[in-house]
């Protein structure tokens, strides 16, 4: 019976059973069997010059001859040779009524002929005709095409019809079409951005963002993205979509996913991150409009932040070279899926500052601390940075206070990347009441840090030392120090703001202060340059 409905459809759709493609698999097979490159090219070579032939000779070739030729070419191609022919028969297969014929071209004019616009503009009449077929796996394969291609002939000559597919033929359409043109208008747009305009098409996308087919919904939450993406319009001219994008994704964060778009047990995680990060591009007076939608956005981001922490507790590292079991596996896939959403949520979070419910912000510093000592670098590093980004609105730091030693720790890590985003971290929490202690650690990690990483810590102690120390005297002798551990990385920026504070350019000192100041200064350089030692008669000491 599945055999038989099988058949059916390869004879409905116009697709032969392989077994008619001899040639083609005789010529993979030979490929496969080169016992080295040079058979390889030898044999390419060869059947290039066979196809060659019988290209010179159009009315003799069947479409039959012609889709398996094409189907060597783009073989080859695959291999990483030149195919420099066959364009023309390419063409010729996009307006042929098989749709093995019509797939075999419209593959090989995405494949080869992608930037040659001479040749595009032969095959849009054939896209249009397509795209408008009764047979929606024939309009799906046009679409495909044009996806896949873009570039400015069809930007030109076929946004109009898709945007008329989307806009005044959308009850006709099945959500699988929808989809493929969401896409497609994606691609279009990010070539032409002036093509689309939101009075025409705000409606139209609240409308698809109220669809219950998921993946109609991904693909125009993408779309969506895309658009505020290209930055082309203000964003309170898209403000309409907001209540849907937070009504579509209340849906999904509480579970109401059908089980065919789940990934290991995460409700559309694709979707979800979209719609999270769509909401981001608006200003927080937008998302605040109404009420209800602030407040159903909040109730997400709790939702997001208090799911059980088990859910999303990636696999032990163990040992690297032990092999992985489908468990571990699938336990890293769903951690990896509901990390990308959480992140998300915590995205917005920090974007909605003090809208957001002093609750969730509390538990989001609660995980924050937790993915920071997590077994998984890759984990420490996104909760390092979204930390720091949070740590922006000082409102939250007496909740990341209480980590301040374990990311000093993190400045341990093999891992520069992980040891630059804990010294923004640091840099982002220092204050008048625990600058001394953050400054002193990482004056004690210049020395032994590696050339890539001192110039950004000099510069940070430098900032962080004039900005909070109780006087100037401070920051004197932060600067000799600096210059004691690494006196290659201290730029001139550095020494000659030094030379400011010393000479008194700052104003407020008075007349004794800047006197003592200067004795100070006067004598820290005096006693550096009779240590001797790697610093001694530093070139940037010597400036000084």
């Amino acid at each position: 019976g599945i055999q038989a409905a099988a058949r059916g459809a390869q004879e409905a759709l116009g697709i032969e059973a392989p077994k008619h493609m001899k040639g083609l698999q005789i010529f993979i097979a030979d490929i496969r069997n080169c016992a080295n490159k040079e058979q390889e090219e030898k044999r390419v070579e060869k059947e290039m010059a066979k196809i060659r032939q019988k290209f010179t000779n159009p009315k003799s070739i069947s479409g039959y001859d012609k889709k398996k030729y094409v189907w060597k070419l783009l073989y080859s191609y695959m291999l990483g040779y030149d195919v420099d022919f066959g364009h023309i028969q390419a063409v010729e297969l996009c307006s042929s009524t098989k749709f093995s014929e019509k797939t075999a071209g419209y593959l090989a004019m995405s494949m080869l002929l992608a930037d040659n616009a001479d040749i595009l503009r032969l095959v849009v009449n054939s896209v249009k005709q397509d795209m408008s077929s009764s047979n929606e796996h024939v309009a799906a394969l046009a679409l495909n095409t044009v996806a896949n291609i873009g570039g400015s002939e069809f930007a030109d000559n076929l946004f109009a019809d898709i945007s008329k597919m989307l806009l005044s033929n959308s009850a006709q359409l099945s959500a699988y079409i929808k989809r493929k043109a969401c896409i497609c208008l994606l691609r279009l747009y990010r070539r032409d951005s002036d093509t689309l305009q939101p009075e025409v098409w705000r409606r139209r996308l609240v409308e698809l963002l109220q669809d219950r087919d998921v993946g109609l919904l991904t693909s125009a939450s993408g779309f969506v993205l895309g658009i505020l993406e290209q930055g082309t319009f203000p964003m309170h001219e898209w403000g309409e979509v907001v209540p849907a994008v937070a009504q579509c994704l209340h849906q999904f964060v509480q579970g109401e996913c059908p089980d065919h778009y789940e990934y290991y047990h995460v409700p559309a995680p694709w979707l979800q991150a979209k719609l999270l990060r769509i909401l981001q591009f608006f200003p927080v007076s937008s998302l605040c409009r109404e009420p209800e939608t602030i407040r159903q956005i909040n109730l997400i981001l709790h939702n997001v932040l208090t799911k059980p922490a088990a859910q999303r507790t990636p696999p032990p590292a163990g040992d690297k070279y032990k092999k992985r079991g489908k468990a571990d596996a699938e336990r890293q896939n769903r951690s990896n899926a509901e990390h990308s959403i959480l992140f998300e949520a915590m995205n917005l979070m920090i974007h909605l500052e003090d809208r957001c419910d002093p609750d969730t912000t509390r538990t989001a510093a609660g995980l924050l601390g937790a993915f920071i000592s997590s077994t998984d670098a890759n984990i420490r590093y996104l909760g390092l940075e979204t930390m720091a980004r949070l740590a922006t609105n000082i409102g939250t730091h007496e909740h990341l206070e209480r980590y301040k030693n374990l990311i000093l720790e993190k400045m341990h890590e093999a891992d520069i990347s992980i040891r630059r985003q804990a010294l923004n971290l640091l840099y982002a929490l220092c204050r008048p009441e625990n600058w001394q202690q953050i400054v002193d650690e990482l004056l004690n990690l210049l020395g032994q840090s590696d050339t890539l990483l001192q110039e950004e810590l000099v510069l940070k102690i430098a900032i962080l030392a004039e900005k909070n120390a109780p006087h100037h005297h401070w920051y004197v002798d932060v600067v000799f120090k600096m210059l004691e551990s690494a006196p290659d990385s201290v730029s001139d920026d550095v020494w000659f703001r030094v030379v400011q504070v010393v000479t008194g350019f700052e104003d407020g000192l008075s007349d004794a202060e800047k006197g003592a100041l200067q004795r100070h200064a006067a004598a820290k350089a005096l006693q550096a340059l009779s240590q001797g030692g790697s610093m001694l008669l530093h070139e940037t000491l010597v400036k000084l």
